[in-house]
């Protein structure tokens, strides 16, 4: 491997993508990866792969539940249900920064008059 593809390897980025909530509060994973949630970035495929399978192994306990009902009632949005929260742990992906599913396409620009 010579040293410009090594550096641009290490220059992606790793996204714990979160599927968004639909207007009936329930996981919408059939959303386009564009209006998914960024979570945490990681420097690799391995570390992001990892932190999902952590979360999925261990999900949250009741009391971590009932906190974040409460931090998001706070917030005025309505919290998900506990198995919700399970369905969107469980559909995150763990996507690189340079996936053309989570760029914004270009609008094309007005031709000259």
């Amino acid at each position: 491997m010579n040293t410009r593809h090594a550096a641009s390897i290490a220059l992606v980025a790793w996204y714990l993508m979160i599927p968004p909530i639909g207007a009936d509060n329930n996981v919408d994973e059939h959303a386009p990866l564009l209006q998914w949630r960024k979570g945490v970035t990681f420097q690799s495929e391995r570390e992001c792969d990892d932190s999902l399978k952590d979360a999925i192994q261990n999900p949250m306990t009741p009391d971590e539940y009932q906190a974040a009902a409460k931090a998001t009632r706070k917030a005025k949005m309505m919290p998900l249900s506990k198995s919700e929260m399970t369905k969107r742990t469980l559909e995150s992906l763990c996507v690189a920064d340079d996936d053309p599913r989570i760029k914004a396409k270009a609008k094309p620009s007005a031709a000259p008059k």
